[in-house]
């Protein structure tokens, strides 16, 4: 499997887990942190949303797919915000489903000589599309931990396994 194939199917894989994560759950839940400093799903998911369209689309590209008025509630640098100044949760989350589509089919059309491009917007870290792009392998898998950590925390499934065992002694 060369590189670029490898980055399109483990954003993808992060995509569907996290949409069969959220799928279920309501404002109330989206909305709950299990410990007062943790980010709670609804931050995770929008997060998510600045990420994917910023680091695979507008840094390499220009274009964007997502409600940038927003970033100050979700980007890198967003501060914890009072629950009522978050977008409703029904909205991250339809947003997340449409941004990540449209992401996943930008990334589609890329080749491997797109990779090598100098990116769109010069940024210390990412000087070329790889490097923007190789960013959300690693990110997406980290926030998703998060997101199944915190969920399994507000949420046990109905039959333990050790990894609920693990989650519920770390939470004391």
């Amino acid at each position: 499997m060369d590189l670029l194939t490898y980055f399109k199917a483990e954003i993808e894989t992060v995509g569907r887990q996290w949409k069969e994560t959220i799928a279920a759950l309501d404002d109330i839940a989206a909305l709950r942190r299990p410990r007062n400093n943790v980010n709670h799903v609804l931050w995770l998911t929008g997060h998510m949303i600045w990420a994917e369209d910023y680091l695979l689309v507008e840094i390499p590209s220009g274009k964007t797919y997502r409600s940038k008025e927003w970033d100050a509630c979700f980007d890198h640098s967003s501060e914890k915000l009072p629950e009522d100044e978050y977008p409703p949760w029904a909205e991250v989350r339809a947003e997340f489903t449409v941004v990540h589509e449209k992401v996943m089919k930008h990334l589609a059309r890329l080749n491997h000589v797109d990779l090598q491009r100098p990116s769109f917007l010069e940024r210390q870290w990412f000087p070329t599309a790889f490097h923007s792009i190789a960013h959300p392998v690693t990110h997406g898998h980290y926030h998703l931990g998060q997101l199944i950590y915190v969920t399994r925390l507000l949420a046990p499934v109905a039959t333990p396994s050790t990894v609920d065992a693990l989650l519920k002694a770390g939470a004391r």
